[in-house]
C-alpha cells in the first residue's frame, strides 16, 4: 500500500491510471484520505462486496428494517414472476416443438 498526495498525481499520473498497489490518495494539508484507488484484479476479487456496499451508502433508507422488509417482499415477487414467466416459456416452447 502506497500514500500519495494530490501533487504525485500531477506529476505521474500512472498512480491513477495503472496501480500497481492499493494507493490512498491523502490531502496533505488537512492530513486526511480522500480517494482510495485499487488494481483492477483487486476489484475484480472484491467487486460484489464493494457493489452491495455502495448501494447499501447510496441508499441509506434502505438501512432501516421496514424498508427492508418491503424490499425483500418486492425481490421475492421479482423471483417468483420471473420464474414463472421462464416456467411459461419453457412449456410453450414444449408444445411448439412437440406439435400440439
Amino acid at each position: 500500500m502506497i500514500s500519495i498526495s494530490f501533487s504525485d498525481i500531477v506529476k505521474k499520473p500512472s498512480f491513477i491510471t495503472n496501480p500497481t498497489d492499493i494507493t490512498f490518495v491523502r490531502d496533505m494539508k488537512k492530513n486526511i484520505t480522500k480517494s482510495v484507488v485499487i488494481p483492477y484484479e483487486i476489484y475484480y476479487r472484491v467487486r460484489e462486496k464493494i457493489e452491495d456496499e455502495l448501494y447499501l451508502f447510496e441508499n441509506k433508507k434502505a438501512l432501516e428494517q421496514k424498508a427492508y422488509d418491503e424490499f425483500l417482499e418486492i425481490e421475492e415477487s421479482i423471483v417468483q414472476d420471473r420464474n414463472d414467466t421462464e416456467i411459461e416459456e419453457l412449456n410453450s416452447k414444449l408444445i411448439r416443438h412437440l406439435g400440439l
